[in-house]
Formats: C-alpha cells, structure tokens, sequence
C-alpha cells in the first residue's frame, strides 16, 4: 500500500464540464430574460374641452341600457340581436350615412353591447360617431 503521493497526480480541472454548465446557464437566462419595449414616439395628447359640443345636426342617438337593451332615441329596439339594430339603424337613416350617431352606456353596461353598437355601425359604413359622456361633478 502506497500512501504517498506521485508527482504524475496533479489536480486538473475539467473544462469542458465548466463551459456546459456555462452554456446552460446562459441559454437559461437568455430565454427568461424579459426584454422592455420603449417607443420612440412622443405624443402630445388633446385635451378635452369642459363644454360640450353643439351640432347644428343632431344625428340619431344610440342608447345601450345597464341590461344590454338598444334604444334609438327614446324608441326600444325590439331585441338585443346585431341584425335587428342594423334593421333599427337602416330605417332611421335611410340612406344617409353621413349623419351623425351618438352612442350613450349605461356605466354598468356589458362591454360586449357596446362593442356590437359600434361592430353595427362600421359595417353600415357609419364614420360620423360619438360617444356622449358627462364632466364628473367635483365633491367639496
């Protein structure tokens, strides 16, 4: 039994098991890491004016209560169906597609009539809407 040490033994470190480890390290944060995306664009917004606008033309007022029901002006729609406020729209307008259609929400309406309220309105090729809102009232 031979406890001394040769001098052909001398400690080597392994390389190639380093650089593995390191490449899987990298891969590993590489596909982890998140990358920011900032935009180059700056943009100066408009602000909206406290007063509301008068439109010589009042247009056709398109109303969507907190259940989902459509009213035109103060008139219910029959149903809440896409094709039956296109029905609605069509006699109201006739063939005039340059007026103007305001669309007034309930706050508590469903994001779904709203957007089948303007989904109607593109397809009949309506350019000429707004959306009514009121100025908050300012608490003492």
């Amino acid at each position: 039994m031979k406890l001394s040490r040769s001098h052909h033994d001398e400690p080597e470190v392994n390389l190639i098991s380093l650089i593995d480890v390191l490449f899987v390290l990298v891969i590993f944060l590489l596909v982890t890491t998140t990358f920011a995306k900032q935009s180059g664009l700056r943009l100066e917004l408009p602000q909206a004016s406290p007063a509301p606008e008068t439109a010589t033309d009042p247009g056709v007022t398109v109303a969507v209560d907190r259940n989902g029901r459509f009213y035109l002006g103060e008139q219910a729609v029959v149903n809440s169906r896409p094709e039956t406020l296109r029905r609605a729209l069509e006699q109201s307008l006739g063939t005039d597609r340059d007026r103007r259609v305001a669309v007034r929400a309930d706050g508590r309406a469903s994001h779904q009539a709203v957007v089948t309220v303007f989904d109607v309105l593109a397809q009949m090729g309506i350019r000429d809407v707004v959306i009514e809102t009121v100025q908050p009232t300012e608490s003492p």
